[in-house]
């Protein structure tokens, strides 16, 4: 049972200033809407909706048993919510929804996989297969697929003659509990088929996640915890929805085992993290209550671990914090009872090495011990730096630039009442002038996409093609020295720098590009308002949209048939004869595999920011549509009578004073 729930919050100094931010932000909109029209007011109240919905998506990914399910309870504040064992076969994600809108009266939700992603499972083997398959790796494909028979027998007698009727569909439940997780998520032991009944594991096979919405008011924001069970399953299904779920992280949290730490760290999983900004990279090494002796040995762990980070590419200064979720649980539940001898033994020394806390409050000392305070602190300034940062700096944006739109809409009604708006087009309309403005950016904005889609490309294919030149001049000079005797293998690391810089010259050129399009599309826009409202305006600007943030390439860390195991290229070895052929055919299996990796950037990172580009331009050109094009309506009217502008002017007047006000505290630079 958990007790102290409050340790929570401990944590909440790291996010207390966004938290505080977003407060302030949403009183000044309040303000806002109190002087603006139905149609911002609308606008206005979205901004809110955003801010009250913002939700920080963690993900924890590790080694197995390494204890991630146990961390992600801890975090979930329930101990034991979570099988802490789930077996490695298992590929289902879960996620907690902490503090989130859930589903009408659901609280936990599993999904299965849809009928395409089986048969892509059961016909071609899934990821592993199609890395056979391209490796013209036989022998392991005939594996494979009597795995896949095994498991899907296995499934069929398990859920009978529901199978078929499973499949795209997904259970909701208005409660959950370990019972009801378990017969979703957790296979059991392979090895002891006594230990899989009717229940636990039932749907285990064909599940693809798992959701479960809990409400946690120690935390401040809402979360989505996602729990990823680990990289290398059986067929690779699991590295794929892995870094599905990676991709829309804000933070990763790699859990590692104090007692393998890097050394036996699937390199995979070192592949994936290596891929991402090191902001967004937290290493919390558990279990060091089962260190003999944590003072001595964490500062070597801590060594090899950076070290092991320095080899994979991983900046070495990312935070790696030291910590047990044994402790955790102990604190959080009140039971030291429940840790071994052992475990208290290492306890003891860590606290008296430490001097952490005192033995009058025993709670907060071992879990200061625990690592947790840090990793929540270090969570929360990653979430308060990255997406909470964004989400305010984007939500400011806009407020100001609906405040400026309010103002010159209360300008323009004072202008009407005394009939002096301007039209200075040339003769044309306002509504030519937007729509003419909208089509030549419709243009430009498709020609940059364009652009930056075919420059990516290319280089792709010159790193591509430079690596496939020194991969197979080295392959050639090995065989001139060595022969066709023994093996021969290249490092594929090479492909992935160059891919990456191909990846982070396209984020470099694209901020370059489209900020300054979007910068010429504001001054456009600008000119019209001072085209209908001429100087009465005083001195007025508007913002340019935010341009779209370019994701970590978290593709170019998924596993390619250059990184299987040797096994594999003895095989591939010793079907060749002749040096050409050799050649040729790795040159083509290094092709085809660079290839896989830079249509997945492509497909799933670089579509997605493109048309978040042209989607930020149409709507920044539409919402001012509006607004300019209800000014323009104004200039249409008939004035008022004299003592109705008098008064309709004092009104306006006292509005544009208070949007004054108001501007000043959103920080616009011309209010």
């Amino acid at each position: 049972m958990t007790r102290n729930l409050h340790l929570l919050a401990i944590g909440n100094d790291g996010i207390s200033g966004l938290t505080n931010a977003y407060t302030e932000l949403s009183g000044q909109i309040d303000q806002l809407t109190a002087v603006a029209d139905a149609r911002t007011s609308s606008k206005l109240a979205g901004l809110k909706s955003k801010m009250e919905d913002f939700t920080a998506n963690v993900t924890l990914v590790g080694q197995v048993k390494a204890g991630k399910s146990a961390l992600t309870n801890i975090l979930a504040g329930d101990p034991g919510l979570l099988p802490s064992d789930v077996n490695p076969w298992t590929s289902v994600v879960t996620t907690l929804n902490i503090n989130t809108r859930a589903p009408a009266g659901t609280k936990s939700k599993f999904t299965f996989f849809d009928q395409e992603e089986w048969d892509n499972l059961m016909v071609g083997g899934g990821r592993l297969g199609e890395l056979a398959s391209r490796a013209g790796a036989e022998d392991e494909m005939e594996d494979i697929q009597h795995q896949i028979a095994m498991m899907k027998e296995k499934s069929e007698d398990r859920l009978g003659k529901h199978f078929d009727l499973i499949l795209g569909q997904s259970h909701q439940y208005d409660y959950y509990d370990a019972d009801l997780i378990e017969r979703y998520v957790c296979l059991g032991d392979e090895d002891d088929p006594e230990s899989v009944d009717a229940k636990v594991g039932r749907f285990a096979d064909v599940t693809k996640s798992a959701e479960l919405f809990l409400d946690l008011p120690e935390y401040p924001v809402s979360l989505k915890l996602c729990d990823t069970p680990g990289v290398n399953d059986t067929f690779m299904v699991r590295e794929q929805i892995t870094l599905r779920a990676l991709r829309g992280s804000e933070v990763c949290i790699v859990v590692l085992a104090a007692h393998q730490a890097l050394s036996t760290m699937d390199m995979a999983l070192m592949r994936i993290i290596a891929q991402f900004e090191n902001r967004q990279v937290i290493l919390f090494v558990n279990r060091v209550d089962e260190l003999e002796d944590p003072v001595a040995q964490i500062p070597e762990i801590r060594e090899r671990v950076l070290e092991t980070l320095k080899q994979s590419g991983v900046d070495p200064k990312t935070d790696v914090i030291f910590g047990s979720a044994k402790w955790a649980e102990a604190a959080m539940t009140g039971d030291t009872a429940q840790l071994s001898s052992d475990s208290r033994a290492s306890l003891n020394k860590m606290h008296m090495a430490t001097a952490v806390g005192s033995v009058s409050d025993p709670v907060n000392t071992i879990w200061e011990l625990s690592g947790m305070p840090s990793l929540l602190k270090a969570m929360n300034e990653r979430i308060t730096d990255g997406s909470g940062a964004r989400l305010l700096e984007r939500t400011r944006r806009s407020a100001r630039n609906l405040g400026k739109q309010i103002r010159a809409t209360s300008v323009a009604r004072q202008l009407s009442d005394t009939g002096s708006v301007e039209r200075d087009f040339e003769g044309r309309s306002p509504v030519q002038v937007m729509d003419d403005l909208r089509a030549d950016y419709e243009v430009k904005i498709a020609k940059i996409t364009a652009g930056l889609r075919e420059k990516l490309v290319q280089r792709m294919r010159n790193a591509e093609a430079n690596f496939v030149k020194r991969a197979t001049d080295s392959l050639i000079a090995h065989l001139e020295q060595y022969g066709e005797q023994g093996t021969w293998q290249y490092d594929p690391t090479g492909l992935r720098m160059l891919q990456k810089a191909a990846y982070f010259s396209f984020a470099r050129n694209m901020r370059s590009q489209v900020g300054a399009i979007y910068g010429q599309a504001t001054a456009d826009l600008e000119g019209i308002y001072q085209g209908l409202l001429g100087n009465h305006l005083g001195e007025f600007s508007i913002e340019s949209p935010a341009v779209p943030r370019v994701p970590p390439p978290l593709g170019i860390g998924r596993t390619i048939a250059l990184d299987l195991q040797s096994t594999w290229w003895r095989r591939w070895w010793q079907k060749r004869k002749g040096y050409e052929a050799f050649a040729a055919d790795y040159a083509r299996l290094i092709s085809s595999e660079a290839s896989s990796i830079s249509a997945d950037i492509e497909e799933n990172q670089v579509a997605a920011v493109l048309d978040n580009i042209r989607t930020g331009l149409g709507d920044f050109l539409q919402e001012h549509q509006e607004t300019l094009l209800e000014i323009a309506k104004m200039g249409g009217e008939a004035p008022a009578k004299d003592s109705a502008i008098a008064a309709k002017l004092l009104s306006e007047q006292s509005k544009e004073a208070l949007l004054g006000d108001i501007l000043k505290g959103l920080g616009s630079e011309a209010a």
